[in-house]
């Protein structure tokens, strides 16, 4: 089956892992698990460089059809973040922006970060955030009911308060990749919300995508369930066929 890959990165981290960080490494997991779109931040961005990031994500992405951006955006930076989405956003491989308030050292309940989550609503319908408060997320969803919000790693061990705000808000989609085996959270989220609003990430290439795609399996997935998370649910955030 098609994967739709909605969480990775293209960079170095520093941990000691091997044959990473490069447009080569990217593509070669995407031909290894039939990967056909993966959407990719930059991890010069996230960490460093905001718009030198932003413009190696672009880059490769213009240049290799399966790659797919997410305009990194910081909400300590509000002109340059608007002037990033200004830039990429109208080009056909951007598909949303992402925020990560660890490394932005900004809490979602933060008015920088309210006043950024304005500026993304009126540029584009897609944001992924890791991490971020459950009432926050809440009001942004009521807020701008027109945006998606993906929640990255579904506050991993908090996983129960993901799946209620993705039951009481259909425009926010879970994303359940992690360095950690979590055994019976995505069988939990399926039955408690169904897979409408759930998506495949993994994390590539910081994570192997077998990793996330075996706690998927291991959630004994319906053959509807896995066409909704592997690929449909993807596709309509993306307006893909």
């Amino acid at each position: 089956m098609k994967i739709i890959d909605m969480h990775a990165h293209l960079g170095y981290w520093p941990f000691a892992i091997p044959n990473c960080g490069t447009v080569e490494a990217l593509l070669r997991l995407c031909d290894r698990y039939d990967i056909e779109y993966v959407a990719a931040s930059s991890s010069l961005a996230l960490n460093y460089d905001m718009q030198a990031g932003n413009e190696e994500m672009a880059e490769a992405a213009r240049a290799h059809e399966p790659l797919l951006m997410y305009v990194y955006v910081n909400p300590n930076f509000l002109a340059q973040s608007c002037a990033e989405m200004d830039r990429y956003l109208g080009e056909d491989f951007s598909v949303g922006c992402k925020i990560h308030t660890s490394y932005s050292a900004t809490p979602t309940s933060a008015p920088r970060m309210y006043e950024l989550m304005a500026e993304i609503a009126r540029r584009t319908s897609l944001v992924k955030i890791h991490p971020g408060d459950a009432e926050d997320l809440a009001r942004w969803a009521r807020a701008y009911p027109d945006l998606n919000i993906i929640v990255a790693h579904s506050f991993a061990t908090n996983y129960p308060a993901a799946v209620e705000l993705a039951l009481a808000h259909p425009n926010i989609y879970l994303d359940f990749c992690c360095s950690h085996a979590g055994r019976g959270k995505v069988r939990y989220a399926l039955d408690r919300c169904g897979p409408d609003q759930i998506v495949f990430g993994s994390d590539m290439d910081l994570i192997d995508p077998a990793f996330t795609i075996a706690m998927f399996e291991a959630a004994g997935l319906t053959d509807t369930e896995r066409q909704a998370v592997y690929r449909d649910n993807a596709a309509r955030l993306l307006g893909l066929a």
